[in-house]
């Protein structure tokens, strides 16, 4: 009878890390059902989303990382479009790019959200 392969260490690591992402991803959603109102996107009334800058150089560049009131990471983009002529010269048009994360890169990201966002619950939870 052959003798079972020890577990590959890689793949352990991987799983652990998912796993490590997924407890801290209910964290971070808890968290984002907790802000009322959720921060708005750089002033913007139109956008509720926070922007992430994890504190790791070396990552890929994602363009415009946001986490969104419903605790997803995933890049904004947002375009100019023509708007009303008269009363509105410009428009814009958000969107919410899920992003693919390997584990590593997921965990920073949930942690810059968290990071960013438990300020915001501290302030709230003082007001009455």
């Amino acid at each position: 009878m052959p003798s079972a392969s020890p577990p590959d260490p890689e793949l352990q690591a991987q799983a652990a890390l998912t796993d490590a992402g997924d407890r801290i991803q209910a964290i971070l959603d808890a968290l984002c059902r907790q802000l009322d109102p959720f921060p708005s996107f750089l002033g913007m009334s139109t956008i509720q989303a926070v922007e992430l800058e994890p504190a790791l150089a070396g990552l890929p560049d994602r363009g415009c990382v946001v986490v969104t009131p419903d605790g997803a990471i995933a890049a904004l983009d947002v375009t100019a479009i023509p708007g009303i002529v008269g009363v509105l010269e410009v428009d814009q048009v958000e969107e919410f790019k899920p992003l693919e994360l390997e584990p590593e890169e997921r965990l920073l990201y949930l942690m810059a959200a968290i990071r960013a966002l438990a300020p915001e619950a501290r302030r709230q939870s003082r007001t009455p």
